[in-house]
């Protein structure tokens, strides 16, 4: 259509403006190329080989270990690699990815399209986007004032998969993400922790008991209303569950992690198994992003990979084993466990945006002998959801004695989030709003002991705004190379 080319030119044309301004046009082309054609994604999507990765946490995590993979098995990618998960930013990817395409190394052996999409925006985009492959990597509170409930965040998921053929590679220990695979078990792959290691795991490693109780995001049954009960969890609601009244509990994973070394998966280069049940085959892998939360994204990477070759290759063998070893080369996306090294110390950033996102990123700094300093940022812009009351839901009280000496708070809710810190019993080195974020950056950076890290927690937008900051100052990458 004539419609569609003026729409791809146009996009094309302001993205290399935007480019020469050193923007990152990751949103107006697309939102430009939709006015003119709204049908643009599905035209630009039709005939590839696409798969979408959405849920509340871990996505763009997810997204980047499956491209990092693929182009280590030799495909050439080309994915939304900023986050700019909408309809605008899935319509820029689609026009003009290919100018930032990872190119194999060698002979390629083909294009596929990886695309984080946002959990709302799912529901109207996946049907023109018709992917092969479906990832759903968990369902946890974030922006009510945005998304609502989560029932309906995961009836919105239900609907967008509805429109499609895919296969889906979804959570088996999450008991919202799991009933997805209700009514659609011919095309369902589940992924979760190895039943029977979780538990014997947690006997081994009883979690250390806090003010506020384990997440209540999604533990009463949906069919029968009453609360799961659990074998073993990992953190949140997710883990080995059931109902002790219907009988309905966590699907049996095809891809199962199986806890490994007696080291912290807080650490660098955990090592741990995952088990193909359906092929009875066992892999080692490493963590190369440490963190426990993310075996999940590492397996829900490493499933998505190799039911996406299952799709598209003729030669069937080894699919599994050879995700599991191109896993070994991923890379931690920005903003996502980032670091980077200031003469002799680090610093991290880990964003969190929900109560599990920073309940998580809290334990992984508490767990690490390495953590100097502790940096919380809190903003409220429509990015980051106007409620802040969330940071109440998050146990700060089982780790406060283990984290660092020096914390510093900053961002348009400092006040809210120092009030936080204090109520858990510790006090804060510095606080102010945003104007004062470089200043306390600086204060942090020259406190923290040598060999140390400034472990640095933001939210969505006070994260970016870091990040520029950051890359004046130390030349680190822009969100959007």
């Amino acid at each position: 259509m004539i419609r569609d080319k003026i729409a791809a030119a146009a996009a094309i044309f302001v993205r290399k403006t935007l480019r020469l301004m050193g923007k990152g046009a990751t949103t107006l082309p697309g939102k430009i190329a939709l006015k003119i054609s709204p049908d643009i994604i599905k035209t630009k999507a039709s005939g590839k080989n696409i798969i979408t990765i959405t849920g509340t946490n871990g996505k763009t995590t997810t997204s980047h270990m499956i491209s990092d993979m693929l182009n280590t098995l030799g495909y050439d990618v080309i994915n939304n690699i900023s986050g700019a998960n909408l309809a605008s930013g899935i319509a820029t990817t689609l026009i003009c990815g290919k100018e930032e395409v990872l190119k194999a190394k060698g002979d390629s052996k083909g294009l596929i399209y990886v695309l984080e999409t946002d959990e709302a925006a799912f529901a109207k985009i996946a049907k023109p986007l018709s992917p092969k492959v479906c990832v759903v990597t968990n369902l946890f509170r974030d922006q009510l004032d945005r998304y609502g409930e989560l029932t309906h965040t995961r009836d919105l998921i239900a609907g967008g998969i509805d429109g499609t053929a895919a296969s889906l590679v979804i959570n088996s220990d999450d008991s919202l993400v799991a009933s997805l695979g209700k009514g659609r078990e011919d095309r369902s792959i589940f992924f979760g922790m190895d039943k029977e290691a979780l538990i014997k795991y947690e006997k081994e490693n009883p979690v250390k008991k806090g003010i506020i109780p384990p997440s209540a995001d999604a533990v009463f049954c949906p069919e029968c209303k009453v609360r799961y009960e659990y074998k073993a969890r990992t953190y949140g609601h997710l883990g080995d569950f059931y109902c002790p009244s219907c009988g309905s509990k966590s699907p049996n994973p095809r891809f199962a992690a199986i806890y490994g070394s007696d080291k912290n998966p807080a650490f660098e280069d955990y090592e741990f198994k995952i088990k193909d049940y359906k092929k009875d085959i066992i892999k080692d892998v490493i963590l190369k992003i440490p963190g426990s939360h993310n075996i999940y994204n590492a397996l829900a990477a490493i499933s998505a990979v190799t039911v996406i070759t299952e799709i598209v290759e003729d030669n069937k063998e080894m699919l599994f084993e050879k995700a599991c070893d191109a896993s070994s080369k991923v890379k931690a996306a920005f903003g996502r466990m980032e670091k980077f090294k200031v003469k002799d110390k680090e610093v991290c950033i880990l964003l969190v945006k929900n109560p599990a996102g920073l309940d998580r990123s809290l334990q992984f700094v508490a767990d690490n002998d390495n953590a100097g300093c502790l940096y919380l940022l809190l903003n409220s812009n429509f990015a980051d959801g106007k409620d802040v009351s969330w940071i109440w839901d998050v146990d700060f009280e089982s780790k406060a004695e283990d984290l660092p000496e020096n914390i510093y708070v900053s961002g348009q809710r400092y006040a809210d989030m120092n009030l936080r810190v204090r109520y858990c019993g510790r006090e804060v080195n510095d606080k102010g709003d945003e104007t004062r974020m470089k200043d306390i950056f600086d204060k942090a950076l020259e406190e923290c002991p040598s060999g140390k890290c400034v472990y640095i927690l933001p939210n969505y937008t006070s994260m970016l705004a870091l990040r520029a900051m950051l890359v004046k100052e130390f030349g680190i990458k822009d969100f959007w190379k």
